[in-house]
């Protein structure tokens, strides 16, 4: 057995937009799980009501599916702008039909894809009948998927649909993985979550969980990664929750030491050497970094979030503790607080997608890794550099932190990028720690590396953070 539902694009395009502004492809499936929703019984005495919840609360524990769909460099992006009546009244009319109203122009990004076909297959999926026919019944009523522009004709089949010549298989990665992108799915839970959010007038986005997606080829071989992949295999990213007062940038080793902290409290005994950093000989430990706002001309380096990287060579066993003490026994329980004596930090749900550019992992990790690095945050050197060049102590410590040694290293005179931080705030360098000299740089690989990037002597409470060196447009 197996479930497959498939989404006839009846006018040839997809209009939907992640983020605002970019073309969102392949479709996600939280796309098509709210288009579901939004078909059911929504009076709780109507007679579907019951039956509608529970076929809907089956499919999102069913896991997250694949998606059959064209390839993206195959789909041009549509764009469609225009201008609409906002109905506020000002002292100028911007309308010369509707006195007093002002016109607003809109953008909608949209795709174009070859095939006007989309699946969605659970292969390993077994529907009850009862909850098979609700979803069917679902299915017909559903008029568009994404915006109300993009109609569609949504069909539900117990079987495996074969992929089409035209179209790849995008499925779930490892955060990282060349090629992949982020893409909202349903999660146990979410119906419910998406009744809340309409409820208190919420957006439908806000409720999402992501994972990372990659397009395979029909052999599931993906095309190797030229380059190094660096020693963390993903970062876990928490924004800082909204309404609270901003947190400077040079107060980065207070915040990551707060997160350091709540994490292994949070871990089950006993805690994995990599976490603790206790026993771990040379091997990479956990690092938590601050997330700053930096690296475009309004930049003020103040803190975005937070984020965790979990090292590539760490024990299954281990790695899935520490996803437990991070997110909770079940990922629904994540760190939303981190508290000191004089510093509180709310944080925001880690599985709701962001909007900003600075909370994307790639904006720290660069997708397909680059040459090019420079320094957020500064660099505490291994140790004194005495008569030696400092360039080559920071080469020397990118080597033990498990990066490739650098083609070159450049000392800067301070910080780079708009927003980095110039040195930590003064009195919150840990106790015990030697103080050894702190400098900016710039580093070239021999041959690209993916991220974060992190070296020296405080690397694991995120002194010494790197960001890609790219312009605006390698975004």
């Amino acid at each position: 057995m197996a479930l497959s539902i498939t989404v006839w694009l009846r006018e040839g395009r997809y209009d939907a937009a992640y983020s605002k502004d970019r073309m969102e492809w392949p479709p996600h499936p939280a796309r098509l799980f709210c288009a579901l929703v939004a078909s059911a019984e929504h009076d709780p005495d109507a007679p579907g009501f019951e039956a509608d919840g529970e076929a809907l609360r089956w499919l999102e524990a069913a896991g997250a599916p694949l998606v059959l769909a064209a390839a993206a460099d195959q789909v041009p992006a549509s764009l469609r702008s225009g201008y609409v009546v906002t109905n506020a009244r000002d002292g100028e009319s911007g309308s010369t039909v509707w006195p007093g109203r002002t016109n607003r122009d809109f953008r909608r990004v949209g795709a174009l894809p070859p095939d006007d076909r989309i699946a969605f297959v659970w292969p390993e999926a077994s529907a009850p009948d009862g909850v098979l026919w609700r979803l069917s019944r679902l299915a017909r009523r559903v008029p568009y998927v994404g915006r109300s522009t993009s109609s569609a004709q949504v069909e539900v089949l117990d079987e495996t649909v074969d992929r089409r010549p035209s179209q790849v298989t995008y499925r779930p990665v490892t955060i990282g993985a060349r090629g992949s992108v982020s893409v909202r799915v349903p999660y146990p839970g979410y119906l419910a979550d998406l009744r809340d959010a309409y409820a208190q007038g919420h957006r439908a986005w806000e409720m999402s969980e992501e994972l990372a997606y990659s397009c395979l080829p029909a052999d599931d071989n993906a095309s190797p990664f030229v380059g190094e992949p660096g020693p963390y295999e993903e970062l876990l990213v928490w924004p800082a929750a909204r309404g609270q007062v901003p947190v400077g940038g040079d107060a980065l080793l207070t915040v990551t030491e707060l997160l350091r902290r709540v994490a292994i409290s949070r871990i089950k005994d006993p805690v994995p050497a990599q976490a603790s950093g206790h026993g771990a000989d040379d091997r990479p430990h956990l690092a938590f970094v601050p997330l700053l706002d930096v690296g475009h001309p309004h930049a003020d380096g103040h803190l975005l979030g937070v984020g965790v990287a979990v090292p590539r060579d760490i024990e299954p066993d281990d790695r899935l503790a520490i996803l437990r003490g991070l997110l909770g026994e079940s990922g629904q329980d994540p760190i939303r607080e981190l508290r000191g004596a004089t510093q509180r930090i709310r944080l925001a749900d880690p599985g709701v997608p962001s909007q900003g550019w600075g909370l994307d992992p790639y904006r720290w990790t660069s997708r397909d890794g680059v040459r090019r690095w420079v320094t957020a945050t500064p660099v505490m050197l291994d140790r004194y550099p005495g008569r030696r060049d400092p360039a080559e102590v920071v080469a020397e410590s990118l080597v033990t932190a498990r990066y490739p040694e650098p083609a070159s290293v450049t000392v800067l005179e301070g910080p780079l990028p708009q927003g980095a931080v110039t040195r930590p705030r003064r009195g919150t360098i840990p106790a015990g720690r030697d103080r050894r000299p702190l400098l900016h740089c710039r580093i070239e690989f021999p041959t690209p590396v993916r991220g974060p990037v992190i070296a020296g002597a405080l690397r694991y409470l995120g002194c010494g953070l790197f960001i890609p060196e790219v312009s605006r447009a390698d975004r």
